[in-house]
């Protein structure tokens, strides 16, 4: 009957518009490939770990991680040169978000401002990052080798905020002298507050320490220019 309320839903005309849901679009193939790849890379990522974590970093083999991931030991190489490098993995993406908070500046600060306040910020977000940065320090602390490599690592850290201090101007040989200086004793600093940090597993404020230690270099008005007492030469 003509009145029945779904009676044209139950046999639609020809030309009537019927509702559909929408339709997901469609990864392209390059696409599904580069999701394939952060999979394997997280599966190999997550399995080393686990394997660092239980069996230890030095009695850990390439073949038993690309086992646990269930890929090849070829595939593995494919990804990671090598076993260290999957300890190190986030370095490049950390090093370009502290790059990030250096430069942004605000009216009215001094040299060292900006290199407080990235670092204040690293130790807040690295506070959500507790139980793996605890166990990935154990893992490194665990390897003389591995405790080189990081100290490599280190360095461009301690570049980033040389490059903060000198932004800006023409320094001279002794304001990079200075500036580089400065990087190292800042880094220094916070390095000692993540040794301090791991010792107590992680259970201080880590943005507390690092302010106790960054309050040593809060010196708003130097010059890295002035004229060293030791040296009269203007150029050096």
């Amino acid at each position: 009957m003509s009145d029945m309320p779904f009676a044209s839903s139950t046999h639609p005309s020809p030309n009537a518009s019927v509702a559909r849901e929408p339709v997901a679009p469609k990864l392209s193939v390059v696409a599904l490939r580069e999701r394939k790849k952060d999979q394997t890379r997280e599966a190999l990522a997550t399995a080393a770990f686990e394997l660092f974590q239980t069996k230890g970093y030095e009695a850990t083999t390439v073949a038993e991680i690309a086992r646990a991931a269930n890929v090849s030991r070829r595939t593995f190489f494919r990804y990671f040169p090598t076993k260290d490098a999957l300890l190190f993995i986030d370095n490049s993406d950390n090093l370009e978000r502290f790059r990030e908070l250096l430069d942004a500046r605000e009216p009215g600060d001094g040299h060292f401002d900006p290199i407080s306040r990235a670092c204040l910020a690293l130790a807040d977000e690295y506070m959500n990052s507790r139980d793996q940065l605890l166990a990935r320090g154990r893992i490194i602390e665990s390897s003389p080798g591995l405790s080189k490599q990081e100290r490599q690592q280190d360095l461009l850290w301690e570049q980033a905020i040389t490059e903060a201090l000198l932004a800006g101007r023409q320094p001279s040989p002794l304001a990079e002298r200075r500036a580089r200086t400065l990087a190292g004793a800042t880094f220094g600093a916070m390095r000692a507050t993540m040794v301090e940090w791991h010792r107590l597993d992680g259970r201080a404020d880590l943005v507390r320490l690092a302010r106790e230690g960054l309050e040593l270099f809060e010196l708003r008005n130097f010059d890295l220019d002035a004229p060293s007492k030791f040296n009269s030469s203007p150029t050096n």
